[in-house]
């Protein structure tokens, strides 16, 4: 029975050891091994290069759509020039105004469209203007020029009014109501101050336009279609 027992414990040790060599030639050297004696110093083990890839986004900028190039007026369901004032009046769609990366918004774009950056945000301001020599109407008949209808905005101005939604205010737009046009000169429609600008303002109003053939005309044609030529208005948009 001693046997036995001596026999049995002489075969755990070397399957210990077995387990030992095994565990021990599966460790990585983590030194250089060859055939010569390893020297000392350094040397390049390998190299990683970096990389990120970053999505930079447009510059932020002012934008105003649309800004309509031709402004029609008519008289009131169709009225006809009888010798006394007669108002002839017209508008525009709605106009939009706002700071993005993208033309022809209708609404406000997400806070993230556009970036300055760090830069100090553009102040702007949105006018309209009426050239030097150009402050009248002048009159041409489907039978001829007539300077007899023609008349200036010192005698009946143009009316300009905006309507402003009630988000302009709140984007920090500073509107303004309109202007009684009665010579040369220029009217600010909106501004807005540096402080106030974002990556995304956005400002929509309408504009209607008011003028008025005087009473008192003779005209040299009768019996025909007169066509009515304004002031060629001006729009500007500064930045600062």
């Amino acid at each position: 029975m001693n046997n036995v027992k001596f026999t049995i414990t002489k075969i755990g040790i070397a399957a210990s050891m077995l387990g030992m060599v095994v565990a021990l030639s599966s460790v990585t050297s983590g030194f250089a091994a060859g055939g010569s004696e390893p020297t000392e110093g350094a040397s390049t083990a390998g190299s990683a290069a970096t990389s990120a890839t970053v999505v930079v986004p447009p510059w932020c900028g002012w934008n105003i759509n649309p800004v309509v190039s031709s402004i029609t007026l008519a008289p009131n369901a169709g009225a006809k020039y009888l010798g006394e004032d007669l108002a002839l009046t017209g508008s525009t769609s709605s106009v939009n105004a706002y700071v993005g990366a993208t033309s022809g918004a209708t609404e406000a774009l997400g806070p993230e469209n556009c970036s300055w950056f760090g830069k100090t945000p553009q102040a702007a301001t949105f006018a309209v203007t009426i050239a030097s020599g150009d402050d009248s109407f002048t009159a041409t008949s489907t039978a001829g020029r007539d300077t007899a209808m023609d008349w200036s905005l010192s005698s009946k101005p143009l009316g300009i009014a905006n309507t402003f939604d009630a988000g302009c205010e709140a984007a920090g737009f500073t509107p303004n109501a309109g202007a009684s046009m009665q010579a040369a000169g220029t009217s600010n429609t909106w501004s807005i101050l540096s402080t106030a600008v974002s990556t995304n303002d956005f400002c929509s109003y309408s504009v209607a336009y008011t003028a008025t053939v005087p009473g008192g005309k003779l005209p040299t044609y009768g019996d025909s279609t007169y066509t009515f030529t304004g002031p060629i208005l001006i729009h500007t948009l500064t930045t600062s």
